[in-house]
């Protein structure tokens, strides 16, 4: 959580549409598949829902562990699944743990994900999220020292959302109290 899954799937995509323009690219969260999916069953119009997954060149999903425990999401996406695997089109999926640790994801799924390459994105190392500090002060047009960096990056290791926040923190309370960045207002 709080590492960028979404902003490096938009970029998978992206990057997609880039290489081929006329790609059929389409990103969605898990909760809004989910959505469409009982939408779909409710108003009879699953034939829709088909041609509207089955029929693009890459399918991206965020946060796919969320779908866990709904047996009749995880049939239809099952089958969503095979059609674009065999197809030969791209599926990215992203969770917040990895396939085997999904208890309740169906076997015949789970083979599926772990038959694919997963990247395990960790917590970024002290070097970067140091550096994460100094680009967002930099966009938000504030200088904060090398030793208040330091400082955030030793004490905020698990979420760059973290970082970024207490960048704003910092600046906001620059501003309203016009105080000088440092240690001791971090």
């Amino acid at each position: 959580v709080g590492l960028g899954k979404p902003h490096l799937m938009h970029a998978i995509g992206n990057q997609i549409k880039k290489n081929k323009p006329d790609a059929k690219v389409l990103y969605i969260s898990s909760e809004k598949f989910l959505n469409e999916i009982v939408t779909s069953i409710e108003k009879r119009t699953m034939e829709n829902f088909k041609n509207k997954y089955r029929k693009i060149d890459c399918l991206i999903i965020d946060d796919i562990q969320f779908l866990e425990k709904r047996e009749r999401t995880l049939e239809e996406f099952f089958h969503t699944f095979n059609a674009l695997y065999e197809a030969k089109k791209q599926i990215v999926l992203s969770s917040d743990r990895p396939p085997k640790e999904i208890q309740s994801l169906v076997d015949r799924l789970r083979n599926r994900f772990e038959s694919g390459l997963i990247a395990d994105i960790q917590p970024p190392d002290f070097e970067t999220r140091s550096a994460i500090i100094k680009r967002k002060a930099e966009l938000l047009e504030i200088d904060v020292p090398d030793d208040v960096c330091e400082y955030i990056a030793t004490k905020l290791k698990a979420n760059i959302r973290q970082l970024e926040g207490v960048v704003k923190k910092m600046k906001a309370k620059s501003l309203l109290y016009g105080e000088k960045i440092s240690i001791n207002s971090a």
